[in-house]
């Protein structure tokens, strides 16, 4: 027990020096978008601005990205929960806040949903927007779009959740969609419903056909932590991150 108590203490310094060690950014004065490394061209920059703005205007959700070189050292998962945490993102008591975090050398990206929006964006709606609006045009040196079409398809979501029109035509800007494409995250479903069918099927005797009905939901594996914050920082509100969300590289 005295042991347990010993290496719990030692763990629990050995995060917060490594905290301190971290140099985390405070927030720009375009709060939506914030890029500390300048891959993100103005003409983007303002259109996310304007989204943003609008969004928080109509609805209190608050939806940032920010592009750091750097993840120091940190898992994407602990950089974004501990970033959302010392922001704020999203309103207090509400935690619809919703952050997209980039990580250029790293060649890593997360998306944080705060609690409050867990419903709208669940772990499979947020990997599909990574793999269909993001990491492609990672994938190519852009950015710029990547940044831009995962924002507004983030942006959609939220303004679906409350019920509200934003002025940008967010489905006549956003890149045709491959929903209907199958992703690794629903062939891992399909296979193991397989396996788990055929095992059931073959112990109680009854002949495999195949599996029918809809398929799975992708995009497993959010991160399990809790982001808390007191209090809103450079315009943001105090809200808090479930640990929900997708990550990725490219």
């Amino acid at each position: 027990m005295r042991v347990k108590r010993i290496f719990l203490i030692f763990s629990v310094i050995f995060v917060s020096s490594m905290l301190l060690a971290v140099d985390f950014p405070t927030p720009t004065p375009y709060k939506y978008i914030n890029d500390y490394v300048g891959v993100v061209e103005q003409e983007y920059v303002q259109k996310i601005v304007s989204v943003g703005k609008e969004l928080e205007d109509k609805t209190t959700a608050q939806v940032t990205a920010v592009i750091v070189d750097s993840l120091q050292g940190m898992s994407i998962e602990e950089y974004a929960v501990e970033l959302f945490r010392r922001w704020g993102i999203g309103q207090k008591g509400k935690d619809n806040g919703v952050l997209l975090l980039v990580a250029i050398k790293d060649r890593e990206m997360r998306i944080e949903v705060g609690y409050g929006l867990e419903g709208a964006i669940p772990d499979g709606k947020a990997g599909r927007i990574r793999d269909e609006y993001i990491i492609p045009y990672f994938k190519e040196g852009d950015y710029s779009k990547g940044v831009y079409y995962g924002y507004l398809a983030l942006a959609r979501e939220v303004a679906k959740e409350y019920n509200v029109e934003l002025t940008l035509d967010v489905n006549a800007e956003l890149p045709e969609s491959s929903s209907d494409s199958v992703g690794i995250d629903e062939i891992v479903f399909i296979i193991v419903l397989i396996v788990v069918l055929i095992l059931i099927f073959s112990r109680n005797g009854v002949r495999y056909i195949g599996p029918r009905g809809p398929m799975g939901p992708g995009g497993f594996g959010g991160f399990g932590g809790s982001g808390r914050s007191s209090g809103g920082f450079g315009g943001f509100g105090g809200g808090r991150s479930g640990g929900g969300g997708a990550s990725g590289k490219w």
